[in-house]
């Protein structure tokens, strides 16, 4: 993008955004979380990471990168999605605190070859702000899309598509038969089938969310990336009829696929602590989107409407057990 007067005054709006968002961050977390914090946009977080934004902690910045010369959009371009990737990144110092707090390369270690933190970090987040999450998911899913040049629509699936991937980085439990879905999502709308699997998402199969001494543990589904990108191979292979569903589903299940608890006495939201959250505020936007997607499952036949409810049901008696604990 050339840096003219225009340019300037998008990014200047952009950036706007990003320091209301960051501004409503901080009634859902305790100051320590963020004190010292800027946002910066620099557009080398793209150029260098593909990624729109990141946290650097020894800078004590969040820096975000569109637009830029090759993404020339927001790609975040809801002040909600922003206010979702803040709580997620700044979730990652959490989870850093809890897990790895002199060990920064363990956890590096980790999220290279688990998406674990990654589940970590949103289920964090959405212990305060769940329905900017799910608008990360659903704004993030339109802009890859647009940075690769297609215009493809979802259509009706879209928002089913968004809240099983929703339920997948959150690492909590979903029902449907995910392949068949996109078997259906193929068929409905093959283009934006194609866009999509060209995209980092597929993690409507991830499987449950976990501390790091379970990484390796059978029985909470796939968490390894290297499995995960087999299983959305396969996906591709069943939609185009290159493969049966009886076989595809075979594989996953000797790769480990689950989205489901097994142990009936698992938790996927005791994975991660409370610390930082701010509770009363928590609780009330929590139960806000609650009460919003139990409106939608009423309506829809999919089930990961009701799982979004269970699941975030789930977490606010989490906060509601730790609160009265401090009563």
């Amino acid at each position: 993008m050339a840096e003219d007067g225009d340019t300037q005054q998008q990014v200047a709006a952009v950036t706007a955004e990003w320091e209301s968002a960051f501004q409503e961050l901080q009634t859902y977390l305790e100051p320590e979380a963020y004190a010292g914090y800027r946002i910066v946009y620099e557009p080398n977080v793209w150029y260098q990471n593909r990624n729109p934004a990141l946290i650097f902690p020894e800078a004590h910045e969040m820096r975000f990168s569109t637009p830029n010369h090759r993404v020339p959009f927001d790609y975040y371009p809801t002040e909600l999605a922003k206010l979702g990737i803040l709580a997620h990144n700044f979730a990652y110092l959490a989870d850093i605190e809890e897990f790895y707090p002199n060990n920064f390369v363990g956890f590096l270690r980790e999220q290279q070859r688990y998406i674990m933190p990654l589940q970590r970090a949103n289920l964090r987040a959405a212990q305060y702000v769940p329905d900017a999450i799910i608008e990360v998911t659903r704004q993030g899913v339109r802009s890859f899309v647009q940075a690769v040049g297609s215009a493809a629509a979802f259509g009706v699936h879209e928002e089913p598509l968004v809240l099983l991937e929703t339920l997948g980085v959150l690492g909590m439990p979903r029902r449907d038969d995910v392949l068949k879905f996109f078997k259906e999502l193929y068929d409905a709308a093959p283009r934006a089938f194609k866009a999509f699997m060209a995209t980092p998402f597929l993690f409507s199969f991830a499987g449950l969310a976990t501390v790091p001494v379970l990484n390796a543990e059978p029985g909470y589904g796939i968490r390894d990336r290297k499995l995960l990108h087999h299983a959305k191979a396969l996906i591709g292979a069943y939609a185009s009829g290159n493969w049966s569903y009886e076989a595809v589903n075979a594989e996953l299940e000797r790769v480990g696929y689950t989205t489901t608890v097994v142990d009936s006495g698992y938790s996927p939201e005791k994975s991660v602590h409370l610390n930082w959250v701010r509770l009363d505020p928590a609780l009330e936007r929590v139960q806000r989107t609650i009460t919003e997607y139990e409106r939608k499952a009423e309506q829809s036949e999919y089930c990961c409407y009701a799982d979004m409810v269970t699941a975030l049901k789930r977490i606010y008696e989490q906060e509601q057990t730790v609160r009265q604990a401090y009563e």
